[in-house]
């Protein structure tokens, strides 16, 4: 019970990036082409990752950014209360999850946390 509360309070928010491969397969095979989701859209965050990649509308694998800022983070096993922002990167196939990142940051640029996450996810991915 001791070891699992200090899970808890290492994952509540942190500043480092949370990893999770959910299909090892597809984790292993190139990826040819991806499409784009961004949410919330903004021209600025748009711009990042498109300087990136090449995206395509015609693929099944999609890159899905979720970020937000302002925020606070609540979990009751977070004892620091700094981190205002998160961005989630998620690599889908066909709809369903195959890899994705997570961090928790305060006062940072979004395209440098979009460019951060998608080189953490290149290191795992064959991109």
């Amino acid at each position: 019970m001791i070891l699992l509360s200090l899970a808890f309070l290492f994952l509540g928010c942190q500043d480092n990036y949370l990893t999770k491969v959910y299909n090892e397969d597809l984790v292993n095979k190139p990826i040819t082409c991806m499409k784009l989701k961004l949410s919330p859209y903004s021209k600025e965050a748009y711009k990042s990752i498109n300087s990136l990649y090449k995206f395509s509308e015609k693929c099944d694998n999609t890159l899905k950014i979720s970020y937000n800022s302002n925020i606070a983070c609540n979990s009751e096993f977070n004892t620091n209360k700094s981190f205002d922002s998160y961005i989630n990167i998620e690599l889908l196939n066909n709809d369903k999850l195959v890899y994705s990142v997570y961090k928790d940051f305060k006062d940072s640029n979004i395209s440098i946390e979009i460019k951060k996450g998608y080189d953490k996810l290149c290191k795992k991915i064959k991109i």
